[in-house]
């Protein structure tokens, strides 16, 4: 898959910079208030949003944590202290409860945390405090929250505690653990004072001290729970366990028979879950890692080797919940990893226990070969590290075992079939690709610890590069195979890293069986090269083509001089030139095949492969088509032989694979069909003139290349695949590649060669007829043309769009090399089939195959008539929508402005809406592309701004067909709809000629204030000579348009989006006057004109926007129309029943009370509004006359407001 075109990681690095300043400048306010006195004091409650604001600012540094690290030294700290002041002085009550608020000891754990998942837990605790005094303060912050759930408490004192806070004061606690002296000399409370709880299966040893006797107990409870708990309780209790006076009191003793007895089997224990077991095996993990390097538990290490392989083998209830939880496997093989590990030293083994070490090992590597299959990738990752550690510590010979039986595994299940050709290929369908991956992550690890000997990488190699090309398809056809491809690009970047040069090139390839593709090489360096450059080109997932290139980087870098163009592949083939998979097929794989023929050769091979044809997606089946036409244009400068053979051998093979699909096989069929296009496509490319000396050598691959286009052709015509339309998409595509070989036949054909013809095909001229005469065609060139025919017919039948396109670009190809008789039969039935309405289902293809012949057919007329005659006749959106794009597809537009503006100005004015939503404004969105084509053909002095009158059609001077295009355009440039906005924008902006305020109105975002005030600016009597028509037209007729669909962005868009249209709007009005009376008078003056002509659309978010005018003060009084306003806003909402409508019109009330004479007839409508039946209209009514007049509040009712009113008008008051 492409990755994006802004690759996240790129982003970051340029943001980065801004978002540490942000967090640095917030964090401070965040956690302190400043007093009366100006001291800083820590706060008690925060704000959840800006909490999620600070988290949110952290979060995208998961991509690149390193960018973090110069900074943890400035925010660790400081939320280190102020989390320790909250503690030492917390809230007595909670106080009234407000969702938006959050403690802020909650807040601050949350973002330790969040710096934990960043940068990791033992990075971050390094910059906690190390102050034994917090020891105490800590274990009763813990103890004190765990009472109050115990009692339900919790909700009338404090806050439940959340998860954030457990694990944050548990992984502090176990970092104050480190403390260098006794914890006796620490604990407050003398040794044993403290009741010692009931904890099952553990006795407790005597004489601890009180802080162990508090910790154990704490630990031990979140050991078995599910969140990051777990892991901070597990610390804790290796920690504590772990120190010197603790082991010196037997601690570490009980502890271990704890957790042994745990894990006993007992249907007792069938109730504990996953998580209690796992938090167990996570802490018996835990202390024999940290006693590697020590003697600790060697007393131990069999006890809780049985235990552990008691739970892996029994059948128990309790532990298939252990086999069914991948954590809990993961950690089992950790455990078993370690015991083998400290097995193996040699202080253990020489005490007399080699029979107990060999038992460990075997049965430890055993077990460890079956995880390499589970169905879990945790536990696989962890099977294969702990191989390869183990295999670190054997012995030589007992080492190469285990490699050999990971080799052997490889070679189970792996099939070879035969094609209908008769050439075999390996088959690994019946393979087991979690097993695989596990293989080769187990090759890979002990690569990168350099265990195998240099003597035995000829087998490794050829696993290593059968799983860079590994791929398996599930039945619903995703790739199953990605983590074998990158388990295998971190084997061969440990390869390159660990072993020397020498070491490499000692490999004899020929022992290499999955080098055998690359004939003629003898440097095994080379070979990982060229296929590193194939992955990284081709591969479908973009984390393998970036291993790739780190691979390839690596290899190159560490064994220099080897590698051919080695330093120019390394910059072709770059980390981030290969994120989008299309740039790495069309641009890097082309780059790097210049460097080298090796390079090329393995590069168009690969591209016939799952990698190229094969690809799951039609897409990108497409775009390996381009590269292979990339790469046929290399054949031009290679030198081996005549470029237009190895095009004829290129074409052939491709037919002989052909050959060899399955009739299901509809993809690679499609993918194979569309490369033999692409490279009959590249042929013209790689002639020059010098090639007409050569032409009977040239015409008899020709002829072959027809040959095997009609072949391909006459399959097409009998398939019955159920999909018709790839592989019709692929035979158009081949139709278009093969009629400038059938031009380039007539003309070799001929006993004189037509100079002129011949520099036309390799001008690619095919406007112009070669040779109009088809008298002389050869038996292929006939059938092809007739089979093409039928071909396109079929396509331009469907309703695929992709289809369409190649059926359109083959049925104009075609149409030049035919008589034109022939090609005007042609255009006549496809007219015919455009009118022929006896089946239901519209075929527009047809209309876009008569506009795209439109330039060179003598039925010009026809074709316009037909296509109104259409749109007259459409009665859906999808027919509108077919005939505006069959427009915008061809150059009609460009010679008939005219008489299709009629025709475009309909389709600006669709607003057709359904269950779906506005589905009109996909016909405005074409509509407003052809009005693109229409403006564009205007001519301009770009220099003068003076129109140039050349003898063309000049449309635009007609004020009602220009101002029915440009008047719509305005309106829909400023409308809600951010696609019709757009598209809206890039019109208006062929009719700005002034190249300051052209790239100022293009480079501004459609949705931004700025925008919208170059919307507003260019109705100004100042701004008009931007625009090319300004001295043909009184632009300003047209602002009343543009209103129109403003109201609808400033009233009902998003929010964002009314913010801005708002904020423009405003700045616009008060930037002069004249602006405040344009605006003012084209709004007042639309709600009437909206109302006279029934535009209920527009009428409403109107209002509203008039109302808004009032809020703000632009809209104030002694305007004219006032009058006129208010009776229209009076007969608008006249018996209305929409609750909207009436209380726009009585916020435009509220806003006429100020007006003079219009004041007492508002009051009296506004009265009659309180004994409305609607309550929110009522309420409306009351706030406007209590606002603007102080009265309405109270229940004094109806009379009383009335009453009010005209005591107020005797006494002469507002």
């Amino acid at each position: 898959m492409d990755a994006a075109e802004d690759d996240r990681d790129i982003k970051l690095q340029k943001l980065s910079s801004t978002f540490i300043a942000d967090f640095e400048l917030s964090l401070q306010p965040f956690l302190y208030r400043t007093t009366a006195d100006g001291t800083a004091k820590v706060r008690r409650n925060v704000r959840a949003r800006e909490a999620d604001r600070l988290v949110g600012l952290l979060e995208p540094f998961q991509e690149l944590p390193q960018l973090l690290d110069p900074h943890l030294g400035r925010f660790l700290p400081v939320l280190a202290d102020a989390l320790l002041a909250y503690l030492r002085a917390p809230p007595l009550k909670k106080g009234v409860e407000r969702p938006q608020l959050v403690t802020l000891s909650q807040a601050i754990c949350r973002l330790l945390y969040t710096f934990c998942k960043i940068r990791g837990e033992k990075v971050v605790v390094r910059f906690f405090g190390a102050e034994t005094r917090n020891l105490e303060l800590l274990l009763n912050t813990v103890e004190d929250a765990e009472r109050s759930e115990e009692t339900g408490k919790g909700d009338e004192e404090v806050k439940e505690w959340t998860w954030e806070e457990r694990y944050i004061c548990l992984l502090w606690l176990s970092h104050l653990l480190l403390a260098p002296f006794d914890l006796s000399t620490i604990s407050s409370a003398g040794t044993g004072d403290a009741k010692r709880p009931e904890i099952a299966n553990l006795v407790w040893p005597e004489k601890l001290p009180s802080v162990a006797e508090r910790a154990i107990p704490l630990a031990i409870k979140y050991l078995g729970a599910a969140g990051k708990e777990r892991d901070a309780a597990k610390a804790l209790l290796v920690r504590i366990s772990m120190r010197r006076d603790m082991q010196a009191l037997a601690l570490l003793d009980a502890l271990v028979q704890w957790a042994m007895a745990c894990l006993k089997s007992s249907t007792t224990l069938a109730s504990n879950s996953s998580y209690y077991y796992i938090g167990v095996l996570s802490y018996l993990a835990g202390i024999l890692i940290s006693s590697l390097s020590t003697a600790d538990m060697d007393p131990y290490l069999l006890k809780v080797f049985r235990t552990v392989q008691n739970i892996s083998d029994e059948e128990n209830v309790a532990f298939k919940i252990v086999h069914a939880s991948a954590i809990a496997r993961k950690t089992v093989i950790k455990v078993l990893r370690t015991i083998a590990v400290l097995a193996l030293r040699r202080e253990y083994s020489s005490k007399g226990n080699e029979v107990i070490t060999n038992e460990i090992v075997e049965s430890t590597v055993g077990y460890l070969l079956d995880a390499l299959a589970d169905n879990d990738t945790p536990v696989r990752l962890a099977a294969s590290k702990a191989l390869s550690v183990i295999t670190l510590k054997l012995a030589p010979d007992l080492a190469s075992q285990v490699v050999s039986a990971v080799l052997e595994s490889l070679t189970t299940n792996i099939l070879w079939t035969t094609l209908p050709d008769g050439t075999k290929t390996q088959d690994l369908t019946a393979v087991n690709p979690q097993e695989w991956h596990g293989l080769i992550l187990t090759l890979s690890h002990l690569l990168y610890r350099k265990s195998p000997p240099p003597d035995s990488l000829a087998l490794i190699l050829h696993a290593l590069l059968t799983g860079l090309t590994f791929e398996r398809r599930s039945t619903s056809g995703s790739s199953v195979g990605t983590n074998v491809r990158d388990a295998a690009c971190f084997g061969i970047w440990a390869l390159a890293r660990r072993y020397t040069t020498r070491e490499l090139q000692d490999v004899v390839t020929a022992e290499v069986g999955a080098a055998t593709a690359h004939t003629g090489e003898k440097s095994i360096i080379q070979i990982l090269a060229t296929e590193l450059v194939v992955a990284a080109s081709y591969d479908s997932a973009g984390n393998i083509r970036r291993g790739a290139s780190a691979a390839l980087q690596e290899l190159i870098g560490r064994h220099p001089d080897i590698v051919t163009e080695g330093i120019a592949v390394v910059q072709v083939v770059d980390y981030h030139a290969v994120a989008l998979r299309s740039r790495a097929i069309l641009e890097v794989a082309p780059a790097a095949a210049r460097l080298g023929d090796c390079y090329a050769d393995a590069l168009m091979r690969a591209l016939f492969g799952w990698r190229g044809v094969g690809s799951g997606d039609a897409k990108s089946r497409r775009t390996v088509a381009g590269g292979v036409g990339e790469l046929v244009k290399l054949f031009a400068g290679s030198g081996k032989e005549k470029p237009w053979r190895r095009v004829q051998e290129l074409i052939e093979q491709i037919d002989r694979q052909l050959g060899n699909l399955k009739p299901r096989a509809i993809d690679e069929r499609h993918g194979l069909v569309l490369v033999m296009a692409a490279a009959a496509g590249a042929l013209p490319a790689l002639l020059d003139a010098n090639s007409a000396k050569e032409w009977e050598d040239l015409l008899d691959a020709v002829k072959a290349i027809l040959r095997v286009v009609l072949s391909t052709l006459k399959s097409a015509m009998a398939s019955t695949s159920r999909r018709p339309e790839l592989g019709l998409e692929a035979t158009c595509r081949l139709i278009v590649a093969a009629c400038p070989i059938i031009r380039m036949e007539r003309v070799l054909g001929h006993a004189g060669i037509d100079i002129v013809a011949w520099e036309k095909i390799l001008h690619n001229k095919t406007s112009l007829k070669c040779i109009p005469d088809d008298s002389f065609d050869s038996t292929e060139v006939r059938e092809i043309v007739g089979t093409s025919g039928s071909l396109i017919d079929a396509s331009l039948r469907l309703t695929d769009l992709d289809t369409i396109e190649a059926a359109v670009a083959a049925a104009t190809s075609l149409t030049l090399i035919i008589p034109t008789a022939a090609s005007e039969s042609l255009i006549h039935s496809w007219a015919v089939a455009v009118t022929d309405h006896s089946s239901r289902t519209r075929h527009p293809g047809y209309l876009f195959v008569l506009a795209s012949v439109f330039t060179h057919t003598q039925s010009q007329d026809a074709i316009c008539a037909l296509i109104l005659g259409q749109w007259q006749q459409a009665t859906n959106i999808v027919d509108r929508v077919s005939i505006l794009q069959c427009l915008n597809r061809a150059q009609i537009l460009d010679s008939h402005t005219a008489r299709f503006i009629p025709l475009i100005a309909e389709g600006l004015d669709d607003y057709t809406t359904d269950a779906r939503g506005d589905i009109g404004s996909l016909a405005r969105i074409e509509a407003l592309k052809a009005t693109s084509k229409a403006f564009a053909t205007i001519p301009c002095d770009a220099q003068s701004g003076a129109m140039v009158q050349d003898g063309n059609e000049d449309w635009f001077a007609d004020e009602d067909l220009f101002g029915s295009l440009y008047s719509r355009t305005l309106r829909l440039a400023a409308e809600k709809l951010d696609k019709v906005r757009g598209e809206a924008q890039t019109a208006l902006a062929i009719l700005i000629q002034d190249p300051i305020q052209h790239a100022a109105f293009t480079s501004s975002q459609h949705a931004t204030r700025v925008y919208f005030r170059h919307l507003l600016d260019l109705q100004l009597p100042s701004s008009v000579s931007w625009l090319s028509t300004a001295s043909i037209h009184p632009h300003q007729r047209w602002t009343a348009h543009l209103f129109d669909g403003y109201v609808s962005a400033a009233d009902s868009g998003a929010e964002g989006l009314i913010r801005a249209s708002r904020a423009a709007l405003n700045d616009f009005c008060f930037a002069a006057p004249a602006n405040r009376e344009l605006v003012c008078n084209a709004l007042v003056g639309s709600v009437k004109r909206l109302h006279d002509a029934g535009d209920e659309r527009v009428l409403l978010p109107a209002m509203s926007v008039v109302a808004f005018l009032f809020d703000v003060g632009i809209l104030e009084g002694g305007e004219k129309g006032l009058r006129g306003l208010f009776l229209a806003t009076q007969r608008a909402h006249f018996k209305s029943g929409s609750v909207r409508k009436l209380e726009v019109a009585v916020r435009v009330y509220g806003g006429l009370l100020g007006v003079g004479e219009e004041e007492r007839e508002v009051e009296k409508v506004l009265v009659r509004m309180l004994r409305h039946p609607f309550p929110g209209v009522r309420k409306a009514v009351e706030d406007v006359l209590w606002v603007g007049r102080g009265v309405g509040k109270g229940g004094v009712g109806v009379q009383g407001v009335k009453k009010a009113l005209e005591e107020k008008w005797e006494s002469g008051g507002e």
